[in-house]
């Protein structure tokens, strides 16, 4: 039968799984069609052609390492020595035949290849007349080259059954007695073996096609799952820390003529934050950054204070339960830059227990949003927020948010169940 295209573009010439590549448009995952082993589909291209050649040569040479007891059944068959001659030279012949007839097939249709194995099929047929009835052990062979038509199973075993009712009619006609005296009854027991040994060979070369499809999606999944990671981790990173430093530089314009003292240190606290940013990007980039809370809570206070917003803030994060610090160091972060950046508050309170952060404020929100639900801050929190929900998923927490008792905006993650 006929490999799926598709499979064999996902895969490489020794039939190892291969990555897909990120750069690429991913490509729908189809089921390959059932195959023999040796298979390829029409019109495969040459590093397909060389996989099945490699193949076929190698099982092929092995079948007929088996004929060698036809030569020895030929020649024992009473005969004399001119008709043995004539025999060895047929069977040889028709050996080249069944190896390289595959040769003829790689690149036509399936009607094309069902030509060659009908031809390959009358030669094994005209044996008769050279061989002798011994020659039913040749139609074995014709057996396993139908493995190159199939494209579905069905064919295959349609020509095993022709193969296994024409032994039969020979041994019909020389008779069961003497057929069952040269063992010549036991060729279609042998022909059923073959054809089941297809079969095997068949669903097995299909079970590793449908793996390798499925390696090359997780591989491909896994790339797309990194990406969505490191994006998060770089729009929370810096997302924060330069909004922080843009609200310090513009402090420190303000008051460098006003008062140069403070000036200078919220200069300073800029250049910390700058370093500190450079710093998480480097983690972030390694994949091992993971949001300190405590860390948080010290940024989140200089970050209001510089804006001017009158904060409310726990002294620390040890409420918190361990599996949920990072979370909510993550939420504290992106909640603080949204309060910064668009809400226009005087006031925020953030109240921390051990299964739950709530940051609310008295703002007016981002200017054309619904005064309440979770539409209106996706507006504010946009690619943070679904950051957010997704490192909430990964902990059993849900992120909602709504309209605070202040009267500005609510955001609150929660993790219910423990």
């Amino acid at each position: 039968m006929s490999e799926a295209t598709g499979t064999a573009e996902a895969r490489g010439a020794d039939g190892a799984p291969r990555a897909s590549r990120p750069s690429q448009p991913a490509r729908t995952a189809r089921p390959a069609p059932r195959s023999f082993p040796w298979a390829v589909a029409p019109g495969a291209s040459d590093e397909d052609i060389r996989v099945g050649r490699r193949r076929w040569y190698g099982g092929a040479v092995f079948a007929l390492l088996w004929q060698v007891l036809e030569f020895v059944a030929v020649w024992s068959d009473g005969r004399d020595l001119r008709d043995h001659v004539w025999s060895s030279v047929a069977l040889c012949a028709f050996y080249a035949v069944y190896l390289f007839a595959p040769e003829a097939m790689w690149r036509r249709s399936l009607r094309g290849r069902v030509v060659v194995v009908v031809g390959v099929g009358v030669l094994a047929g005209l044996l008769l007349l050279v061989v002798g009835p011994l020659a039913v052990w040749t139609w074995l062979l014709v057996a396993a080259l139908s493995g190159f038509v199939a494209q579905r199973f069905w064919v295959s075993g349609v020509i095993v059954l022709a193969i296994i009712g024409a032994q039969f009619l020979v041994a019909a006609t020389r008779g069961w007695d003497a057929s069952v005296d040269s063992g010549i009854l036991f060729a279609p027991v042998v022909t059923v073996s073959v054809g089941a040994s297809m079969l095997f060979f068949g669903r097995q070369r299909e079970a590793e096609q449908r793996l390798g499809v499925a390696q090359d999606e997780i591989t491909r999944l896994a790339v797309v799952e990194e990406r969505a990671r490191f994006s998060r981790d770089l729009h929370d990173v810096l997302g924060h820390s330069l909004t922080v430093v843009a609200m310090k530089s513009e402090l420190a314009a303000r008051l460098v003529d006003i008062d140069p003292a403070r000036a200078k240190a919220e200069m300073h606290d800029v250049e910390r934050l700058s370093r500190e940013a450079l710093q998480g990007l480097r983690h972030a980039v390694s994949g091992y950054r993971e949001a300190d809370l405590d860390a948080e809570l010290v940024s989140a206070r200089a970050a209001l204070s510089a804006a001017g917003i009158d904060a409310v803030l726990p002294p620390d994060g040890n409420a918190a339960a361990d599996d949920v610090r990072s979370l909510f160091a993550w939420v504290l972060r992106e909640g603080v830059t949204n309060v910064v950046r668009h809400s226009s508050a005087a006031r925020v309170r953030v109240s921390l227990t051990r299964t739950a952060l709530t940051i609310d404020d008295d703002g007016t929100g981002p200017v054309g949003s619904v005064p309440s639900g979770a539409e209106s801050f996706t507006v504010i929190g946009g690619n943070g927020l679904r950051g957010l929900r997704e490192r909430a998923d990964a902990v059993g927490a849900a992120v909602t948010t709504g309209t605070s008792d202040l009267g500005g905006f609510l955001l609150r993650v929660e993790r219910g169940g423990r």
